[in-house]
């Protein structure tokens, strides 16, 4: 058993210093695909970006992408897609794909579907007003959330659009019911999605999505199938006001924002507020039955499970197929791993390498299959701390899209915890 021990440790200092067993091959590092010093907007037609600027419709230095989703497409090539919502005015379109033509501060963003779907001031809710984070599915299919929000101002009714990536045309569209949110009060930012009849076999249309509300604290389960949808709220999904000051790279903030990250292994849902360190569950049994919510939104608490706690927040989390859940900590800033099938402890989370510049704020993240089928992590890392401090610098990178396959983790051993290299993590 001592030399097993000793054979570990070995590794793990091997791991540490860049390789993996023996010295063989460099171990997975994180990828920076792409980054932009200041958003580049893409316009149809010259005569498109001046109606933008008149109307005061492009104004770069208020935006800031969030999320990140690729598609492998039969080509060969990868299309990326990112949103930037509509926090303030002076963004011409507000979900968009990552073009290979390069601007003065990085790539062209082009507007999806198209330019004519954006909503520029709210004056019509039959096209995207606020894009906040996507989800791309075993289907080919995107579901997208629109807050319906622009700065503060409610201007339509939050929706969930679901596109077929084969055409890019509009499959379904489905208007949240007043009960499901509160105007001027509530702020949809995540789906996470399940497919419950995945191809080949199935049709894809039993889907649950679960959203989750960030400032009125609650979570809406929709039912593609049934068309209906319903509200959950739990103490668990409120920030925690020891943890509304955040720092990250040791610049601090206030942000109480509450439920924000979701996560699926189709037995349970799991989440977490921004401003929080604990991680919570609940079965999707318990979220699924609408009839368990029909007294209200309270229902069923002792369904509700505290996991455990982290040591410092973190935003955006991402599963894997393997049920590997990934996080970016605020402070420190590290990429950590860790498996539902273990305790939410230190013991159990795994630290994988990245550069801490790089990373900063993880808003967007997501694991996607590519065409080997292994599957990768995505990410999308903004410098939110020097947004919320009033001292972004736009002649400095501040928005990157960055990938890490996920081989090394799936791979059956990853060892966890730099504290102590005795600590040992298997991932099945």
């Amino acid at each position: 058993m001592e030399r097993l021990r000793i054979l570990l440790i070995t590794l793990v200092v091997a791991s540490v210093q860049g390789y993996g067993p023996g010295g063989s091959r460099p171990v997975r590092t994180v990828e920076v695909l792409t980054q932009w010093r200041q958003l580049e907007y893409g316009f149809p037609t010259a005569q498109d970006r001046e109606n933008a600027q008149a109307a005061g419709n492009l104004v770069p230095e208020n935006g800031t992408p969030i999320d990140v989703q690729a598609q492998y497409l039969s080509n060969g090539k990868t299309r990326v897609f990112t949103t930037i919502p509509r926090f303030a005015n002076g963004i011409p379109y507000t979900l968009a794909t990552v073009s290979e033509t390069q601007g003065r501060n990085g790539p062209l963003l082009e507007p999806y579907p198209s330019y004519s779907w954006h909503n520029g001031n709210g004056e019509n809710c039959d096209q995207i007003t606020s894009a906040f984070r996507v989800a791309i599915t075993e289907c080919n299919q995107m579901w997208v959330i629109d807050s319906g929000i622009i700065g503060t101002t409610q201007y339509c009714p939050p929706q969930l659009l679901q596109f077929d990536l084969n055409t890019d045309r509009l499959l379904h569209r489905y208007r949240f019911p007043n009960e499901t949110y509160i105007p001027r009060g509530s702020l949809f930012i995540t789906p996470n999605v399940l497919v419950q009849d995945p191809p080949p076999r199935g049709s894809c249309s039993r889907t649950m999505i679960y959203v989750a509300d960030v400032s009125y604290h609650g979570l809406v389960v929709y039912d593609h199938q049934a068309k209906t949808s319903w509200r959950a709220e739990n103490r668990f999904m409120y920030p925690d006001p020891d943890y509304g000051q955040h720092t990250i790279a040791g610049e601090s903030f206030n942000l109480m924002d509450g439920m924000f990250a979701l996560n699926n292994d189709k037995r349970n849902l799991y989440f977490h507020p921004l401003a929080s360190v604990s991680e919570y569950a609940v079965p999707l049994t318990a979220l699924n039955r609408q009839a368990n919510w029909a007294d209200g939104p309270e229902a069923v608490p002792e369904q509700f499970t505290l996991l455990g706690r982290r040591k410092s927040e973190c935003a955006a989390s991402a599963i894997d197929g393997r049920n590997n859940v990934y996080c970016v900590t605020f402070n420190p800033i590290k990429l950590f791993v860790w498996n539902v099938n273990t305790p939410y402890n230190s013991r159990y989370f795994g630290t994988l390498p990245a550069k801490s510049d790089e990373l900063q704020f993880v808003s967007g993240m997501k694991v996607v299959r590519n065409p080997n089928g292994s599957e990768e992590l995505w990410m999308l890392s903004n410098r939110y701390q020097k947004i919320a401090t009033g001292t972004l610098n736009s002649n400095e990178v501040n928005f990157r899209i960055l990938k890490r396959k996920l081989d090394d983790v799936q791979g059956g051993v990853f060892f966890a915890n730099d504290d102590d290299l005795s600590n040992r993590l298997v991932f099945t």
